[in-house]
């Protein structure tokens, strides 16, 4: 933005400038000289100060321009304090295509009055109004750079608002939408406990008073009521069970072994009072028993080889599932070994790996933690381990 008040000493002191050229000049002022003279500060001050047209700006510009062809003429003065204050109005008043044309006409001006002139006048007077008309662009030109990345922040700050009051809105929603949801799956449950197992109970009920009446008098009676009560039972056991299922998220069971890592990590981290980060790719296949087994245990191993030898404070395990294959990285922050002597829990770890068809790699340096890297192809060429077997020696 403009620095009005500078502008405006700046107009007062070309305007002070022209009246004391014509006074050097030393011609006789008369009363139309004197007349002109207001005529013409005047309109420059009307147009830079009152006027908000853009056509009545340009008719005061053109106005002007003729003025200081006749007041040169007639009264004399620094012509190139005319031009200036001219050229000062052409850049900040106007845009292109006026900016252009008059800057053109005004250094025309300079050059027909500089005609008869000295090569001193003509250089000097030319070439402080050709650079003061370029300094003008560049600084109008910034100066619209700077509005415009002004206009640009202002909009983004906006923006941002706007997207922080939308996620604040969505935030708002999903705990909305999450409660909704849980509501109405508690109210499902709720009705499919009422007309499944509260019938059930209901029904049995009923038929063991009737078995109780009935058990001392008649007992082929209560014997059918009985085997009926036993196969009402079952079929009541096997509806819990069906509503059991499709509660239970489909997912539990395809990334069950995950789930049980994680289950692991996470009551590691409580007795032994380490930080374990464990993470995964988006894309992920399901773990079989075997692979399960084998991941649960190298990590399990390897935590307790962290703490125990490498005096960790920090574990980081990647799983990384790809088309076909499976890698698995751990880190720890340990002390780390200059040299290493497998013992039983790295010869378990790797035995383990290999006969699932898989590789297992390790790596380690003084103060530089421990790494240990295992891939495991996603249909394994050897099946030897499952859960069952968690008796096994480690």
């Amino acid at each position: 933005m403009w620095n009005k008040t500078l502008l405006t000493a700046i107009r007062y002191y070309l305007l002070l400038m022209i009246i004391i050229g014509i006074i050097i000049n030393g011609k006789s002022i008369t009363t139309a000289m004197i007349i002109c003279i207001f005529i013409y500060i005047i309109n420059n001050q009307l147009r830079f100060f009152s006027l908000d047209k853009n056509y009545e700006k340009i008719i005061s510009f053109i106005v002007e321009i003729i003025y200081i062809f006749i007041a040169y003429n007639w009264l004399g003065g620094y012509i190139s304090a005319y031009l200036i204050l001219a050229a000062i109005d052409s850049n900040i008043l106007f845009e292109n295509p006026w900016k252009s044309v008059f800057n053109v006409a005004i250094i025309l001006e300079a050059i027909y009055f500089s005609a008869n002139k000295s090569l001193e006048f003509k250089f000097i007077n030319i070439g402080i109004v050709i650079v003061i008309i370029a300094i003008l662009y560049f600084v109008v030109d910034e100066n619209h750079r700077k509005l415009r990345a002004q206009d640009l922040y202002d909009k983004l700050r906006i923006s941002e608002e706007k997207l922080k009051k939308a996620n604040r809105d969505l935030e708002l929603y999903a705990s909305s939408i999450e409660e909704i949801t849980l509501l109405r799956e508690r109210n499902r449950i709720s009705r499919e406990i009422h007309d499944s197992v509260g019938h059930a109970l209901s029904t049995i009920a009923i038929q063991l008073g009737a078995i109780e009446r009935t058990v001392e008098k008649n007992s082929h009676v209560s014997k059918q009521l009985t085997k009926d009560l036993r196969k009402f039972v079952q079929e009541s056991l096997n509806e819990v069970r069906k509503a059991v299922r499709e509660i239970k998220p489909k997912d539990f069971e395809k990334y069950q072994g995950i789930f049980m890592i994680e289950e692991l990590i996470n009551n590691f981290q409580k007795m032994a009072g380490i930080d374990v980060r464990l993470s995964f790719t988006k894309e992920k296949w399901s773990l079989n028993s075997d692979q399960a087994f084998v991941i649960y245990r190298v990590i399990q191993e390897f935590l307790v080889n962290s703490v125990r030898h490498g005096k960790a404070t920090s574990v980081q395990i990647m799983m990384i599932f790809k088309d076909e294959k499976l890698s698995v990285s751990l880190r720890d922050n340990g002390i780390g070994a200059g040299t290493i002597i497998e013992g039983i829990g790295l010869k378990s770890m790797r035995q383990r790996v290999n006969e699932l068809g898989g590789t297992f790699l390790y790596s380690t340096k003084l103060q530089d933690g421990f790494l240990v890297k295992i891939d495991l192809d996603k249909k394994e060429k050897l099946k030897i381990y499952s859960w069952g077997d968690s008796n096994e020696e480690n």
